[in-house]
């Protein structure tokens, strides 16, 4: 299924990218593994940053609020929504029930970026798992612990390690975004090289009924420091494609 129409956008990145035009997979040892979009490196050192794209077509979705549902999503859905496919990206199924659906859809050019979606409906139980907290920042606040855990440990007690929470109105509609940066590189007590990193801006919206989380992060070889990472997907750029997604999803979902 191919969604339509998309929308390009140019995204600015890449701007301190290698020249040279080399297709490169990534090195295992120094790639952000799971949906914390964070990264290691035991094994080498951080790798020249990826060439950048000069552009991505992103989903076009009407300038309305949210389509609000009235009922969880049946497997039938969720697995139509996750059918769509998009210009530039590649997808790829991540996992799915009856009631609950996760795919990530990655740049087909470097640097490597991915869009992760994972759509499930709310529980009204008391102490349920995937409770829908209210759009409001201070319900969202007083969770900003748990939701910082997606960042490693390693990084999230440095100093330089960014963290933030706040609100994103997408067609008058709140929804709530947290947005993590960190990177380190060292050695361990051995000597060997160690390290993490993690760019990721996180959407979070849901309606009361049903849920959705867009996590947008970079995927690609550890480049180094905070501000090689920042040059290659800066926050801007992340943000763009999360709202992206998140708006198209939330207008289709039915």
């Amino acid at each position: 299924m191919t969604a339509a129409p998309l929308l390009g956008l140019l995204l600015a990145l890449g701007c301190q990218a290698n020249k040279s035009t080399q297709q490169a997979k990534p090195t295992g040892a120094t790639s952000p593994a799971g949906d914390a979009a964070a990264g290691s490196a035991q094994d080498t050192a951080p790798a020249t940053p990826p060439v950048a794209p000069a552009h991505v077509m992103l989903p076009r979705s009407p300038e309305t609020p949210p389509r609000r549902t009235t009922r969880p999503l049946d497997g039938k859905e969720l697995a139509r929504l996750a059918a769509f496919e998009f210009k530039d990206f590649q997808r790829q199924d991540r996992g799915a029930t009856d009631r609950s659906i996760e795919f990530r859809h990655t740049t087909a050019t470097r640097p490597i970026l991915g869009v992760t979606v994972t759509i499930e409906p709310c529980e009204h139980t008391p102490k349920a798992q995937h409770a829908c907290t209210a759009m409001e920042l201070a319900a969202w606040q007083a969770r900003r612990d748990e939701l910082a855990q997606s960042l490693p440990p390693d990084l999230a007690a440095r100093p330089d390690t960014r963290f933030e929470l706040g609100t994103r109105d997408i067609a008058g509609t709140a929804t709530i975004y947290t947005y993590q940066l960190g990177s380190f590189f060292g050695t361990d007590e051995r000597g060997q090289p160690v390290g993490a990193y993690s760019d990721a801006y996180i959407l979070y919206y849901n309606d009361g009924v049903n849920q959705i989380r867009v996590n947008a992060a970079y995927l690609d070889d550890a480049v180094g420091d905070i501000d090689h990472l920042l040059a290659i997907a800066p926050p801007e750029d992340l943000e763009k494609l999360a709202v992206a997604f998140l708006g198209f999803y939330v207008h289709e979902w039915k």
